[in-house]
């Protein structure tokens, strides 16, 4: 989520069932935040346009991604995105995963991702919204990791915008 800070820079969490009792545990993974001057970047946002299917090979990476081997691609020059953007928005989609785990999207490649930007059950397709920065020469990456071994799973990324400073 992309959501603005109350007083003290704190967040509020509230979780609701259809019954008393049940319970949630939360996670909550920080992965960037937005400051008020007026020389930061600036959002321009994009008809929404795939650049990434593992199921076809758009974005230049074909097949299921197997857990915790981060793979790249180039989202500069397309969907839209033009040299010298720095960071972009999307939907980032998990489908026809064979365990439960998490997809983790960033501009480093990390085979052992430290937080998760969409998590998922088995047999669940998934998507979440990101806001991510771009990695060197305009490329993200993006690893699938699930407990066991070895699942696999295909990943899909739609952007729907771009900053540029």
């Amino acid at each position: 989520v992309t959501v603005a800070l109350g007083a003290g820079g704190t967040l509020s969490i509230t979780y609701a069932a259809p019954t008393s009792g049940p319970t949630a545990q939360v996670i909550f993974d920080v992965t960037g935040y937005f400051t008020a001057d007026a020389s930061g970047a600036v959002f321009v946002p994009l008809t929404p346009a795939r650049v990434l299917d593992s199921r076809d090979g758009t974005g230049g990476l074909s097949g299921a991604f197997s857990s915790h081997v981060a793979r790249t691609f180039t989202v500069i020059g397309h969907g839209g995105v033009p040299t010298g953007a720095v960071a972009v928005t999307g939907n980032l989609t998990v489908t026809q995963q064979s365990s439960l785990g998490y997809l983790s999207v960033g501009p480093v490649a990390m085979n052992n991702p430290t937080s998760s930007t969409l998590n998922f059950p088995l047999n669940d397709d998934r998507a979440n919204a990101v806001t991510v920065a771009l990695g060197g020469g305009g490329t993200l990456s993006v690893t699938y990791a699930a407990p066991t071994l070895p699942p696999t799973a295909h990943a899909i990324f739609d952007v729907t915008g771009y900053f540029v400073p």
